[in-house]
């Protein structure tokens, strides 16, 4: 066992203990959260579809984001190889989920999948398969140089499949120990500074800086060579630069990122990318603007790109294709400060978009922190973000999440079982205030012990009658 795989098995051992579950489970809970970005308190028990007829497919999650969302398929296997038997499972259960008629579902044993699968169809039937990103995800603690020649045949046959412009964009993720560490490391927020030269445009004669200052926070508007920003993301293959940025990059199959990538790397429009770009935010310890005519540049200590992480990414990307046009130059906005409230306001209102999930964003408001105070009068544990509890002793069972609690309350008490279920973003948005408006704690807690033994009946009862399909199908909501 290496280093990684230690690291990988330390940090299971941990969730058994912590969750008394096996070292199976607490390896398929540890890779779900590092893939989807949540608490491993948060995972959806009608996610879990692994038992009789599991057609080797662990878990499926379905994230909707609105008029889109993220499909998430997890094979894990707490073992240190890749089997090749494992991914022709695989490639047989994404068929059952992507291709197999109602008739044939129908007869399946295992309730869990067959409820997932319907309910995937009917997300798919709803926004289009165009409107979907699936993220098929393979894991083991092994090593994925040592992957056989037959596994690597069977991967090419499912991307030949699926990755056919069908869906917004089809991943298939072969993880090993070393992937999973350096995801660990990114989710963790290791202390990761990224001090940076990077050179600008100065010109004594035509005032191209803009300078401001305002109390503690120190602020400048420049433009800089694209190609900077490609070099300090490419220099960085683990993404610290991005560790305070609310999304992750989403890909060059997307029409946004596809038109960026277009306007950088095309002759007829390369000079035009300054005008047609809205330009990177970046958050820093202290930065200073070197005004030599001979070598402008910008000296920044501790840098986060909190704004433009599909811009600099799609650049970086150019760049290591060796496409990116050398003429390209990109908007900056650098800001100074120390003050961390300061910072996740800052990110906050840069990333105010429509597609941007806010329930990170809005885990430090104080609605939100006066709520798990109030939970504590009560013994439990309001988990505001993900991974909040997970180096601290405490009784998993009395963890609650604030995005189950929101649901949980939007459905029992504000009477919308529907939006809670199968539209959760809403609790982020248009409900949000309806939800957190400071009213009484006990109502909350309440609606969380009612879901979750909803939860629990749905796991306990199949399909013998017409009467308990009809409980199923209303527990569900």
């Amino acid at each position: 066992m290496n280093l990684r795989q230690q690291i990988i098995h330390d940090n299971v051992s941990t969730i058994v203990q912590s969750h008394n579950v096996s070292e199976d489970h607490a390896f398929l809970l540890f890779v779900w959260s590092l893939i989807t970005g949540q608490s491993i308190n948060s995972m959806d028990p009608s996610d879990l579809v692994e038992g009789g007829q599991d057609k080797q497919i662990d878990v499926i999650t379905i994230e909707e984001n609105g008029d889109s969302a993220n499909i998430y398929i997890l094979q894990s296997k707490n073992s240190t190889s890749f089997s090749s038997n494992a991914i022709i499972q695989l490639r047989n259960g994404m068929n059952w989920l992507f291709n197999k008629p109602r008739s044939d579902i129908n007869t399946l044993s295992n309730i869990s999948f067959k409820d997932r699968i319907l309910e995937y169809r009917s997300i798919q039937s709803g926004l289009g398969p165009s409107n979907l990103s699936i993220i098929v995800v393979f894991a083991t603690n092994g090593v994925t140089s040592q992957i056989s020649d037959e596994f690597e045949q069977e991967r090419k046959t499912i991307l030949d499949e699926y990755d056919n412009q069908t869906f917004d964009q089809f991943r298939l993720e072969i993880l090993g120990s070393d992937q999973l560490v350096s995801m660990l490391n990114a989710q963790e927020r290791k202390v990761r500074r990224i001090d940076a030269n990077i050179r600008i445009r100065y010109d004594a004669n035509n005032p191209s800086l803009i300078r401001y200052f305002s109390e503690d926070l120190k602020g400048i508007v420049c433009s800089a060579p694209a190609s900077e920003i490609a070099r300090i993301v490419n220099d960085d293959p683990e993404g610290a630069v991005y560790d305070l940025n609310v999304r992750r990059y989403l890909g060059s199959r997307g029409a946004v990122n596809a038109d960026i990538r277009s306007t950088c790397t095309r002759a007829d429009s390369s000079l035009y990318f300054w005008f047609l770009n809205n330009g990177i935010t970046i958050v820093c310890d202290s930065f200073d603007a070197v005004t030599d005519p001979d070598n402008p540049h910008l000296k920044i200590t501790n840098m986060q790109i909190v704004n433009g992480c599909q811009t600099a990414s799609t650049l970086a990307l150019a760049q290591a294709a060796n496409e990116l046009a050398s003429d390209v130059r990109i908007l900056l906005r650098v800001y100074e400060t120390k003050d961390l409230a300061l910072v996740d306001k800052i990110v906050l209102t840069t990333n105010n978009q429509n597609k941007i999930s806010t329930r990170n964003l809005k885990a430090n408001e104080p609605i939100q922190i006066d709520m798990e105070r109030a939970f504590e009068a009560y013994g439990y544990l309001y988990e505001r973000k993900p991974r909040q509890f997970i180096d601290q002793a405490v009784d998993i069972s009395r963890i609650l999440p604030n995005e189950y609690v929101a649901q949980a309350y939007l459905a029992v008490v504000l009477k919308k079982p529907s939006d809670a279920r199968g539209r959760k973003y809403k609790v982020w948005s248009e409900y949000y205030d309806r939800i957190f408006g400071g009213q009484a704690v006990e109502p909350f807690i309440i609606s969380a012990k009612i879901a979750k033994y909803a939860a629990y009946w749905i796991r306990t009862h199949g399909y013998d009658t017409a009467e308990q399909d009809l409980r199923r199908t209303l527990a569900k909501k």
